[in-house]
């Protein structure tokens, strides 16, 4: 039996992104594989189960969710990802098509009422590729960590923004 739950909405790339820290009175550090089940979240899971991902050695549980990014509303699939207790990654995707943007990540985060402290990885090739890591904090929410990474190679165009629960998971990320 599948499990499919429709989103009530689009929201913004901030707004999302928010939807996704932890609450700052939660007692959680990590988050949970339930999170985002109720019938108004901004996720339509595909299954309810976890599925075992051999090559990432991790379970992930997979989605779709519809953001507004510059006003163009923009499909991006949703990865959980984490042992079998606890998610410890976010992943919001957005496949290779020449209609991805790349987009201003800091900018419209704190826009969107999302403060951003650099970590590291510096955008040299702005245009072709590159990551962007955060640090990223908002009223209400726990601090979060964020990598942005984008590649565009013959008009095709594929940008993830992974969302982490732990520093040390952004300390390793690779920087393109």
């Amino acid at each position: 039996m599948s499990l499919q739950i429709f989103a009530q909405k689009s929201d913004d790339l901030p707004g999302i992104v928010k939807y996704f820290m932890l609450d700052a009175n939660d007692v959680a550090t990590i988050q949970s594989w339930d999170y985002a089940s109720a019938s108004n979240a901004p996720v339509s899971w595909k299954q309810a189960q976890l599925q075992w991902d051999e090559e990432g050695s991790t379970y992930v549980k997979q989605g779709t969710a519809s953001v507004t990014v510059n006003g163009t509303p923009i499909t991006f699939t949703v990865v959980y990802s984490g042992t079998k207790i606890v998610v410890n990654r976010v992943q919001l995707n957005l496949a290779h098509s020449a209609t991805v943007p790349v987009f201003e990540i800091e900018k419209l985060l704190n826009e969107g009422g999302i403060i951003t402290s650099y970590i590291k990885c510096d955008n040299l090739m702005p245009q072709s590729f590159g990551t962007l890591a955060y640090s990223i904090n908002t009223s209400g929410k726990k601090e979060a960590w964020l990598a942005y990474t984008w590649q565009c190679l013959k008009g095709q165009c594929s940008a993830n923004i992974n969302i982490y629960y732990e520093k040390e998971k952004i300390e390793k990320t690779p920087c393109y």
